[in-house]
This record gives structure tokens, sequence and C-alpha cells, in this order.
């Protein structure tokens, strides 16, 4: 091992971020996400593999409703995306075909195997291919798995541990590609860990581990553990380059789900790696975006687990890992920070056996099951708790928050800044011991005398003037507002996105001819850049189809984030938003306006995301409403006119694949949509933390 001290002047001079080009984009970048063919079938070709895909696709619906059917539905879709959008990227054609016709040939036999039951490629040792169903829009997403001969595992046996490895960035490394190479792989991966599964998630393609990138690494490590019976307190994060980036973010953000963590190369911030001067900055929402995935941020949720750093000597990206490691110092901690002497972007070959020992021992010992000391730091409310401890409510929203807690014998000691409200739930103590547990937070030794414990485990705190109260409920911050909406620090309109989610589409024409004509494009726009980018097909619906929808039982999509596209007159459940009294839009024929933000509602379109208060209380024709008023009582959030709020200007790197958009904005759509924007925002903020619009708003392009 080298030391991490080498002078940065080393390989300043040569290799000064060599992996962004003058225009930012990543050496990969070839234009679009997903790229356009370089060696593209034949009309022929296309409509032979479409009536294979066709016959197959039949042959399938006899196991659909099978457990493991995503095994087999995973190959169809990546034939289905790849003849849809142009995925061939071989040297010819034929290579292309020959790719789609084996994954076809893999669906048939899985295929049949699953209408006896049976499912022979899970089985012994070596490179696996498989399949889930995601929670966020029901699409067949594929991951690798790597087992190694001799590991004996499955229910009735020991169970074993598991590294998860994320990839590069690959901007052609789409379905086809990604499970074409998992299902004739020869090579194993970066690391073997003796007596170790390690699993491949394919992150929803090429967004840096974010946003559906972010929720597929879980439901893929989910899925294996059920399935090859895994320790899930023996569970490593690992990536190098993208997947460095992933495992800083997922390894700081989610800091108590991992044994160890790993990073190998990789960006950590926007700021830094894309070398921003304070006359590049973008506007001061944007700014505050930052705070979402940017890892300095969150540096202090390294006190939860190990963490092992590498990187090439020569390596640009290496100055990420420098920045971060100056980070953790400041906080006191010093993790090993790997140096591969004279390597560029790749793991030295004996330096990758230190990195590897190191992991392994780690996860050897394990993650605690009964952690007694916590340490949480945080920007965004996606981020506010770790363990038992997640803090409710805060003085400055996206300002820098930090907690920490130990358990000291009878006692619970805490430290705070910028906290106004926290839990600390299932505390990893006995009910003798937790009935005399002491609270000290903030120097302030706080009585409980007077609230008794909760059978869960439950204590809420809150400050009041400066002291620290025992607080039932949040009662004295929230009053009776339901917890599930408070915000806890930033949120933003992607937000929506990382969980179950529904377009709900217009039923007819807007007020307004140019709103109807954004409405159709940008809502169509959305769908496709889902499905190209974050590669699943959306449930999508009309409003009428979605309330005769809505009274059928749907358990797993009656907590759905509700995306409505329209305005009052096209969709009734924008008129219901709009009608309830707690709205903070206004949106009538002559205006659009949100607090003191008015602007021409024939050229101007309100996006926002809020808590679903009002269209639960919806009422609609007919007997049948008990389906409909449960599903409407538990949905998540609503989100009017928008998708993703990043958009193909942003795929050059995923440093750049961020949250654009606040809680809300007013678009002026007489300024086209674009690869940057939807239009021209003329108004933007974020709402407090009781969802009300601020009184004073920045101007849209202050810095």
């Amino acid at each position: 091992m080298k030391s991490r001290f080498i002078p940065l002047l080393l390989c300043a001079a040569t290799c000064a971020y060599a992996q962004l080009g003058p225009n930012g984009a990543t050496a990969s970048f070839l234009g679009s996400l997903p790229p356009k063919p370089t060696a593209d079938i034949t009309s022929e070709q296309q409509s032979a593999l479409e009536k294979e895909l066709a016959d197959v696709t039949t042959a399938f619906q006899s196991v659909k409703k099978h457990e493991r059917a995503a095994d087999a539905d995973i190959f169809l879709k990546a034939v289905r995306y790849a003849l849809e959008f142009h995925e061939w990227y071989d040297k010819k054609p034929e290579d292309g075909v020959k790719k789609a016709t084996a994954l076809l040939d893999e669906a048939k036999k899985r295929i049949e195997s699953l209408k006896k039951n049976e499912t022979p490629w899970v089985n012994g040792s070596g490179q696996k291919v498989l399949g889930f169903y995601s929670r966020i829009d029901d699409s067949p997403q594929p991951y690798g798995v790597e087992v190694p001969e001799g590991l004996e595992w499955g229910q009735g046996k020991k169970p074993i541990p598991m590294w998860i490895w994320l990839h590069g960035r690959g901007d052609t490394a789409t379905d086809i590609n990604f499970v074409y190479s998992r299902l004739m792989a020869k090579k194993p991966g970066q690391f073997q860990p003796a007596g170790t599964i390690v699993i491949h998630p394919f992150g929803r393609y090429c967004n840096g581990w974010k946003s559906a990138g972010e929720t597929d690494v879980f439901e893929a490590r989910d899925d294996a553990t059920k399935r090859f019976n895994v320790d899930y307190n023996r569970i490593a994060l690992a990536g190098f380059s993208m997947g460095g980036a992933g495992a800083w973010h997922l390894g700081a953000h989610y800091a108590d789900q991992w044994a160890c963590v790993h990073t190998g190369a990789g960006f950590a911030d926007v700021k830094r790696y894309q070398k921003l001067t304070p006359d590049k900055y973008p506007n001061w929402y944007e700014q505050k975006l930052w705070g979402v995935y940017d890892v300095p941020d969150y540096v202090r949720n390294f006190y939860n687990v190990p963490l092992i750093s590498y990187s090439g000597e020569i390596d640009a990206q290496r100055d990420s890992a420098e920045y971060m490691m100056e980070m953790l110092g400041k906080e006191g901690l010093h993790p090993p920070h790997f140096i591969g002497s004279g390597m560029g972007h790749k793991y030295h070959p004996e330096t990758i056996k230190e990195v590897q020992k190191l992991v392994e021992e780690a996860v050897e010992k394990g993650k605690p099951s009964n952690r007694t000391k916590i340490s949480l730091q945080y920007r965004s409310m996606r981020y506010n708790q770790i363990d038992w401890l997640s803090v409710s409510a805060v003085d400055e929203l996206w300002a820098d928050t930090r907690i920490a807690a130990e358990i000291k014998g009878d006692e619970v000691v805490i430290s705070s800044k910028n906290v106004r409200c926290f839990d600390l739930v299932r505390l990893p103590v006995s009910d003798a011991e937790y009935s005399k547990l002491k609270y000290t937070v903030d120097g302030q030794v706080v009585d409980t005398s007077a609230v008794p414990a909760m059978k869960t485990k439950r204590r809420v705190f809150t400050r009041e003037n400066g002291k620290w109260f025992l607080d039932e409920e949040g009662a004295r911050v929230y009053g009776d507002q339901a917890f599930r909406h408070l915000k806890a620090g930033g949120t933003c309109i992607d937000d929506v996105f990382y969980d179950s989610f529904i377009f709900i589409l217009p039923d007819g024409p807007c007020e307004h001819p140019a709103v109807d004509t954004w409405v159709k494009s940008e809502s169509q726009h959305a769908i496709q850049r889902w499905r190209s980018l974050m590669r699943g097909d959306p449930m999508v619906m009309t409003a009428s189809e979605f309330l005769e929808y809505a009274k059928k039982e749907h358990p797993k999509k009656q907590q759905a984030s509700l995306v409505l596209w329209g305005d009052a007159k096209s969709n009734p459940l924008i008129a219901t938003f709009l009608k309830d009294g707690q709205s903070p839009l206004v949106w009538q024929k002559d205006k659009v306006a949100i607090g003191a933000a008015s602007f021409d509602a024939s050229t101007h379109v309100p996006v926002i995301s809020y808590p679903n208060y009002g269209i639960k209380r919806l009422r609609i024709q007919g007997d049948d409403q008990s389906g409909y008023q449960k599903f409407m009582t538990e949905s998540g959030m609503i989100v009017i006119n928008s998708g993703l709020t990043f958009r193909e200007a942003h795929d050059r790197t995923n440093s750049l694949q961020n949250p654009k958009l606040p809680d809300w904005a007013i678009l002026d759509i007489t300024q086209p949509p674009n690869a940057e924007s939807a239009g021209k925002v003329v108004a933007a903020d974020f709402f407090d933390d009781r969802w009300q619009v601020k009184p004073n708003m920045p101007p849209v392009d202050s810095k």
C-alpha cells in the first residue's frame, strides 16, 4: 500500500480530469442515452426478431404469475427495448441478432422450466443472471450473481456473506448487453471473496446509482438475500468508477445497511468534479439540490460503517477520493486509502489483494445487530434517519443537519445541530432496561416522567425556546399534522420517482391550446424518458381510467404517488386538488399563481410536488367506494406536470443527473422545451417545513 499523502502534483500535469471532455462529458458519451446504433440490424432482421419475440411473449403468459417469472421476463424486456430503441452496438448487425436470439432461447428454456415449477438456472455455482419485479413500476429488472465453487447455500444451510458490486459507466450497457454479458460470462468479476456470493445490480442502466438506480440496488439485494439465504449483517457494498461513485453515495446515505463500504475511484460531489467556479454556478435552488447526493454533506455517517478506498496513483478521479479523505479527516475519521502505484483508472494487481483482505475481515465481523452508537448527517429529508434514530423537524431546511446518540448504561446521550425534533425508535435494549433509561440532549437532562414509554419503544424529543422536551407524537411542533407529511429537511419533485408512481393523463383538452400542446408533448417525453433511461414501463392511464382502477384492491399500488398531467379542465384529479383549500396552487382560466408569483395561464404551466391531502377526499359516482377510498387515503405524493427534472443534456456525465427543480416552479412555455428544461423557469422555490409557500422568494436566477 502506498501512502495516500503522495503529492497530487505527481499527476496533475498529465491526467487532470482526463475522464471529462471539454464539454464536461465522460469519455464514453456518444451524444445520447441510449446512444444511436453503431451496427443497426436490417428491417428483415428486425421483423424476424419481432415475430420471435411475440411468440415467446405469448408463451410467457402461461407462467406470468409464477413467483420467479421475472427470471424469464428480463430476457423479453431486453430484446423488446433493443428493438424499440435500436440498441445495437456490435461490430456488425449479425452480432446483435445473435445476442437477441440467445436471450430469446434462454427465455424459452426458462418458461418451460417454470411450467414445471423448476428453476435450474439458480442451482449450483458459477455465473447467473436473475430478475425481480420492481416496486417502482413493476418492470422486470436483471442482476447478475457469482456463486463460488463449493459454496453451500440455501434454506437449512448456514447464512452466507454477500458483496454488492456496482458497475462502472457504460453508455451501451443497456438491458440486452448487460443481460447477455451476465448470461455468457466466463470470467469472474473484479473481486472473488472466499465463501461469498457477489451480486451485480443493473442499477437501471446509466444514472450514477441515483433515483431508480438507487432503489434497484436494494431490491436486488433483498431478492438475492431471500434466494441465497444471505446473512443480512454481512453484506459489503463496493464499486469502481461510476460504481465507486455509487459506493460513495449509497455508503454514506445508507451507512447502517452495510458491513463495509469500498469505494474505487468515482466522483463524490458536483462542484469539485465539474471544476465549477462561482461564475459557472447554477441558480440558487439547484445548488441547494446538490445536497441530495453530494457525499461531503453526509460524511459523518461513515462513523457507522468501515470505509476502505482505492485510487490509481495517476487516475484523475483520485482527486475526489483525496478530497473525501480531507473531509473525513476534519471529522476525525481516517479510513485507509490505498494508492495503486503507477496505475491510472484501474486496480493495481497487488493492491487489490490488500483491499479485498480488509473488506473480507470487515464482512466476517459483520455490522452490529444491536448498534448502541449512531451518527447521522444529512441535508435532504430522503436520508433523515439511520437505524433507530430519525429527525422529524429542523431549524433550517437544506442546512447541514447532524445528530449523534450513544447508549451508555442507563443513559442515552444525544448531541445535535440544526435539529428541532427527533425520534428514537426500537432502541436495542430490553424492556426492563428501556423503562429505566435517562436522556441527555445537548447537555440537558430531559424529564421523561410525564410521558410513559410507548409499546414500540419510541421517544420523540422536541426543542422549544431553547429547551428540550419529551414530546409525544411531536405535538409541540406539528399539532395534529400527519407525521408522514413532515419535512425534516429538503424535498424536491424528483423524490417521488424513487418509489411507486402512476402517470395519470388528462381525459380531454386543456383550457388553452398552448398548454394543451405542451402537456401532450411533455407527458409523452416523461414516459419515454423513463423508459429509455430508467428502463421500465411506467403505469400510465387517463384520469377516468384511474378512477375505475382505484375502486379495486391494489395492495402493491395503494401507496403510489400520483403524477397528474393537464389542468383543471382536462384532469378532474387536478381540479379536486385545486378546490381542496389546502392547495398552495391557484390555477384559473386567466392566471396561474403560487404565493406572490402570478402569471398568464395561457402561456405558463405550474409543476409541483405536494402531499396528498385533498385528492383522497374526491368522491365518485357508484356503489363500490371502499377500495377506492382506501387507495386514495394511502396514496403518497401528488406531482403535477413533471417527470424527472434532469434531462438529456445532463446525461453526458452522471455527476449532472441530479434534481433540477425544487418543490414547485412555474414555466413560461413560450420558450419551447429543450434538452435542459421543459420551459423557462420564471418562479421556483421550496415549501417550508409545513408545506406552506415561503413569503420571501429569491429571484430564480440568483446564486
